[in-house]
């Protein structure tokens, strides 16, 4: 790891990138006999290949290149990395007013007088890493929790909500978790508040040892936390929290000894594809949540579970009628207010129709017209919202988290499969799996309760 000698701070890395390979060895030389660790590129096309995706801190770009020149390598970075912290200097020969002004224009933080001077350049290098140091602790100040180095409740959110639309764009799972201390009140009235802030250290410092990889997680206010796990199965993310809320009361005797043992409780939300937007996911996870404390507290509730328990309370209620809904059949109980499309139709040429129509959502087929998945209309506007290229397919938005049935099934027996699997959408198919029509879940629900009386 390459450290600065004074402050034995790791240097950040740098990206020289000119075309006169003597100019750039010697460069990247004086860098490396100072600690810092280099890439290097020959020129703008090559520099901004490397940058797109990992850009360093800071850049060192020659002006006049073939191909690209540094001009417009800094505007590609400004315009693509705008969100992240790099410091461009451009080396140059020129001087006049206005070429400085086309450079600073341009996106570039600093120049280099040509031909470079070692003394000059190694000086500007470290203003460089003083600027980017200034700017991260900055942004620590502004986004990250003081007490517990967690995120803060409006980065969580921000970031939370890109994560989900990134995830639903890409059909990938994830889950929410919210927690809460039990009883945090006890630990300031018993302890004190500066025992209270321990304890908040504590959670906060297990919780980031815990998130090394897709994880957020931040501090909601008070004694609340919520995690966003992008890649977690409903019972991956429950496995997580068990072994989170272990792992917090085993260390709590570090900061209270053995006089109380620190635990919390936790509800978990899958997402799925009802829930588009964090405020529902988290109330999803609140509801878990509100539902292990009213239990008894330090335990972890899953949202699913929680809605199944109440489906088979919902069932014995209506048991006795359920011999009243075998007259009644899927193809009484669909909507045809459907559009279907072709999976390698493309959002662009879906979205019009789609919006002009009066469908609630959209079933995708593949080449033999058999239902593959669907669209909604919040896919749709989650798709624009994100600024999804116009000519994704929609194979690429659809949702596969879907019940199949056939006209003939019995409305118990859509009731049966919907209890086991209550957030799956529903479809009506032919015998070759050709989508009829939906069953909408308000509609079923509102004849049971008709029948029921519940």
């Amino acid at each position: 790891m390459s450290v600065d000698p004074v402050t034995g701070m790791k240097r950040p890395q740098v990206l020289v990138v000119d075309d006169h390979p003597t100019t750039r060895k010697l460069m990247s030389a004086w860098l490396e006999l100072s600690g810092y660790q280099v890439a290097q590129a020959e020129d703008g096309i090559r520099a901004w290949s490397a940058a797109e995706f990992d850009c360093p801190p800071i850049v060192v770009t020659d002006w006049n290149m073939p191909e690209m020149s540094g001009l417009d390598l800094c505007r590609s970075i400004r315009a693509k990395l705008c969100n992240e912290h790099v410091y461009i200097l451009i080396a140059t020969s020129r001087d006049s007013g206005d070429d400085l002004s086309e450079a600073m224009a341009a996106g570039a933080n600093d120049f280099l007088s040509k031909p470079i001077q070692e003394d000059e350049f190694l000086a500007r290098i470290q203003n460089a890493e003083n600027a980017i140091r200034q700017l991260q602790i900055q942004t620590e100040l502004a986004e990250i929790d003081g007490l517990t180095g967690l995120l803060n409740r409006r980065t969580f959110v921000e970031r939370s909500q890109t994560a989900i639309e990134a995830a639903m764009a890409r059909n990938r799972p994830a889950s929410c978790l919210m927690m809460d201390i039990d009883l945090f009140k006890q630990y300031n009235d018993e302890y004190g508040h500066a025992v209270g802030d321990e304890v908040l250290r504590l959670v906060g410092s297990i919780i980031k040892e815990m998130c090394q990889h897709q994880e957020l997680a931040g501090r909601l206010g008070g004694d609340e936390f919520c995690l966003f796990l992008t890649d977690y199965e409903e019972p991956q993310a429950v496995q997580f929290a068990e072994e989170l809320r272990n792992r917090i009361a085993s260390r709590s005797a570090d900061v209270i000894g053995a006089k109380m043992m620190v635990r919390t409780t936790m509800g978990v939300s899958p997402l799925l594809g009802h829930c588009e937007n964090l405020t529902a996911l988290l109330e999803q996870a609140d509801r878990a949540l509100l539902a292990a404390k009213s239990e008894g507290r330090d335990r972890t509730q899953s949202y699913s579970s929680l809605q199944r328990q109440q489906l088979q309370t919902c069932d014995l209620s209506v048991e006795s009628h359920l011999t009243d809904l075998k007259g009644t059949t899927a193809d009484k109980l669909m909507t045809t207010s459907i559009a279907i499309y072709g999976e390698q139709e493309s959002f662009r040429t879906s979205l019009a129709s789609f919006l002009a129509s009066n469908a609630d959502s959209a079933c995708v087929v593949n080449q033999n017209q058999q239902l593959v998945g669907m669209v909604s209309e919040r896919d749709y506007l989650n798709a624009m919202a994100s600024r999804k290229e116009l000519d994704t397919p929609l194979r690429d938005l659809m949702n596969c988290n879907i019940a199949r049935f056939t006209p003939e099934t019995t409305a118990d027996q859509i009731w049966q499969t919907l209890q086991r699997t209550p957030m799956l959408r529903s479809v009506v198919v032919d015998e070759n799996g050709v989508p009829l029509g939906m069953i909408e879940r308000r509609a079923l629900l509102s004849l049971l309760r008709d029948i029921g009386n519940i």
